[in-house]
């Protein structure tokens, strides 16, 4: 019988504009910050970053795993495009969903073969700048000698 092994994740990030903005001029250690903007968001954004995956051990030798990572921004925008949850904006609330596959083989102690699948779509305000597709599947194989 395999062994099985979970993982799982989450973030919760906010981004505010400053409470003590910044001049153009400011340094900061060896670097002069030329440009700064202290207004870049018109209400608080916020993203929730989520993850969860499974790897199980078919052979001592091989390894499947399957993960589902998603991403999920509130609407901060305002005016036209305050509560929105279009492509419209930027600003508009929206989704991202990543969910792979992979198997990986060793070949022994220091030598393995890979490969794997990954499908990746963008939803309402994150997928705003996406001209043609807002999909995308995306495949890897490869061979790997651990030092």
């Amino acid at each position: 019988m395999g062994v099985l092994k979970f993982y799982g994740g989450y973030e919760h990030i906010k981004y505010a504009n400053p409470t003590t903005p910044l001049n153009a001029g400011f340094n900061l250690a060896a670097y002069t910050i030329a440009y700064v903007n202290n207004t870049a968001f018109p209400s608080d954004k916020t993203l929730q970053v989520f993850w969860a995956g499974v790897r199980y051990t078919v052979l001592p030798e091989l390894d499947l795993v399957g993960a589902y990572y998603g991403y999920k921004q509130n609407s901060y925008g305002t005016g036209a495009n305050a509560g929105c949850s279009t492509s419209a904006a930027g600003t508009c609330s929206g989704t991202e969903d990543v969910i792979s596959f992979d198997a990986d083989y060793r070949l022994s102690k220091r030598f393995d073969a890979y490969a794997g699948v990954m499908y990746s779509g963008v939803h309402d305000g994150l997928a705003n700048g996406y001209l043609f597709h807002t999909t995308d599947i995306t495949t890897t194989t490869g061979v790997r000698f651990k030092f």
